[in-house]
């Protein structure tokens, strides 16, 4: 998605809005919260409702296998530090 912040008051506040609405339709049609730079801090919230519990669990434990002290990526995805006990881990 491109937009054009000039002369927007809040361009960020905006931006952010339309993602959210954007990512929403998309999803609700089947599909993804994938990005050429990855996942990231703002599709993250959308991770529950697009891979499956295994799925998010299988991440976290092999983060936590890579990445022990949590400094890669640090929030990215996951709470810090990943939790994969927690209902949602995010």
């Amino acid at each position: 998605m491109g937009f054009n912040g000039a002369g927007v008051e809040n361009p960020l506040k905006v931006y952010l809005e339309l993602e959210e609405i954007a990512r929403d339709e998309i999803i609700a049609n089947g599909g993804s919260i994938s990005h050429h730079h990855g996942v990231g801090k703002i599709r993250k919230k959308w991770i529950p409702q697009t891979i499956s519990k295994t799925g998010i669990d299988t991440l976290i434990t092999l983060k936590k296998s890579i990445d022990p002290q949590n400094i890669l990526a640090s929030g990215n995805i996951f709470s810090d530090p990943p939790d994969p006990e927690a209902q949602d881990g995010m």
